[in-house]
This record gives structure tokens, C-alpha cells and sequence, in this order.
């Protein structure tokens, strides 16, 4: 065993002296490929950079956005959602996980009634960057959260689930959600 040691050590010294006379001998064609290697490599990451957003974008495209109602609720684009909020003067917006049991009931009900919602919602399916969504607008977990921003900042939220009756509440509850200085002045 040491003898192979031994031997693999004299093998890897003569590898890299033979490596560092070829380098000694060809400065400038050496130089030029260790720029060219750092540049390919440097290319290459911010292409893995770009195409992993990419991908995660089309992802949500496909598996999330193909069943929303036409009409009444408008799909976020992937990081998009802190700029919409603070380009719009007044928006609605619904946060939900793509899986939620409660997400299908509201696309159900929506779909079903969309005549009477007045007004367009926002959606943003919280599915890769759940935890720092769910810090940055203080989400629940696995609970459609319904938020009105008026330029930029929070007027009123309601969650699916703290409605009662939602057959019968949630759309007028839906409608209402702009109407944050009523609700606060009656209290």
C-alpha cells in the first residue's frame, strides 16, 4: 500500500513539472487559455443564472396559469409581483401556493360567478421563494391571502378561510377589499 502511495505521489509531481514546463515554454498561449477558460466559465454561470429564472418561469406558466379564470384574475409573472404592486395605484392581490385545496374552491367560485366580482385580482402563486414571500407580506401557509395595496403599500387583507359561508360571502367580501377606509372607519 505505501509503495502505491508512493508511486501515485511521483506520478502527480511528474504530471504537474511537465505541466509547468509547457507553461514556461508557451507564456502567451497559456495566458490566453486561462483567460479563455475564465471567460467560458464566467458565461457559462451567468447563462445557469438566466435560464434557471427561465425555466421557473415557464414552470409556473404551464403548470399554474393554464386554469385561471379569463376574465378576473390576471397572472404575476415569477419576481415580478413587487414591481406591479408599486407600478399600479391600486391593485388586488391574491397570494396562494399552487397546490392549495383552498386555490381550487376560489378558482371554482370566481370561474362561477365571475359577473359579479367587480374588480380584476392579481395573482401570485407563492411556489419558489414561499419563505421570503411569506415574511415579506405575512402569509400563512397553505391559506389563499387576499391583500389590497394602494400605491404600494397595504390597505386591507382577508384569508379564504376567515370568510364564513364563503359560497355566499366570498365575492362581496372580494369586492369590498378596496374599500379599506370604510371598513376601518366603522370600528
Amino acid at each position: 500500500m505505501g509503495s502505491f502511495i508512493k508511486r501515485l505521489k511521483l506520478a502527480i509531481q511528474n504530471t504537474w513539472y511537465s505541466f509547468e514546463d509547457a507553461v514556461n515554454a508557451n507564456r502567451k498561449k497559456s495566458l490566453f487559455y486561462v483567460v479563455a477558460t475564465l471567460l467560458l466559465v464566467s458565461l457559462l454561470t451567468v447563462f445557469m443564472l438566466f435560464i434557471n429564472s427561465k425555466i421557473r418561469t415557464n414552470q409556473i406558466d404551464y403548470l399554474v396559469y393554464n386554469n385561471l379564470p379569463d376574465q378576473k384574475i390576471i397572472p404575476t409573472q415569477y419576481n415580478e409581483i413587487d414591481q406591479v404592486i408599486q407600478d399600479k395605484k391600486a391593485i388586488s392581490v391574491m397570494f396562494a401556493t399552487a397546490d392549495s385545496s383552498d386555490l381550487t374552491e376560489v378558482l371554482a367560485m370566481v370561474s362561477a360567478k365571475e359577473e359579479e366580482l367587480n374588480r380584476r385580482v392579481y395573482y401570485y402563486p407563492v411556489v419558489y421563494n414561499s419563505e421570503e414571500a411569506s415574511k415579506k407580506y405575512s402569509l400563512a401557509d397553505d391559506q389563499v391571502t387576499f391583500i389590497f395595496f394602494q400605491s404600494g403599500i397595504e390597505k386591507n387583507r382577508f384569508t379564504y378561510s376567515s370568510i364564513k359561508n364563503p359560497q355566499k360571502n366570498f365575492i362581496p367580501e372580494l369586492n369590498r377589499l378596496p374599500m379599506w377606509n370604510i371598513k376601518s372607519s366603522e370600528n
